[in-house]
């Protein structure tokens, strides 16, 4: 009797039950253009544009503008779903998925978030978020 393609019971037991891995995105200094993408919502497609991201990479914040399209809609129906959010490498690494080619919008709503978020605590800087992106979106969304 030849037993060469039978799987043990234990083996067997370990192939289902063994986790899958998670493979990590590249570092998000690899990618100079600074477009994520962040895990979809059914048919809604969602990402994130980094700015300044030399700037970046010293101070280990990153600040961000949260950007989503859905599928099945033309490229320019962009919805923001924040303007900004100011967030550490950690957690940002943590939500994105993966680096993407397209997806850049007109900075002008960042960039008055951003000033807005900069004049937070006499100058200081407002609140950073330390969790991952789609935690740290307003709570109410346009």
């Amino acid at each position: 009797m030849h037993h060469r393609h039978l799987i043990s019971p234990l083996l067997a037991l370990l192939l289902v039950t063994a986790p899958v891995a998670r493979a990590e995105p590249a570092s998000l200094q690899s990618h100079p253009l600074g477009i994520w993408a962040l895990p979809p919502q059914g048919k809604l497609l969602r990402w994130v544009l980094i700015y300044d991201l030399p700037a970046s990479a010293k101070s280990g914040i990153y600040h961000i503008e949260v950007v989503a399209r859905q599928r099945d809609k033309p490229v320019w129906t962009v919805y923001h779903l924040a303007h900004h959010i100011a967030i550490t490498e950690a957690a940002l690494q943590r939500s994105v998925v993966k680096p993407l080619q397209r997806g850049g919008v007109y900075p002008e709503n960042f960039e008055h978030a951003y000033a807005a978020w900069q004049a937070e605590n006499g100058g200081k800087g407002g609140e950073v978020c330390q969790t991952d992106v789609l935690q740290c979106l307003p709570a109410k969304l346009p």
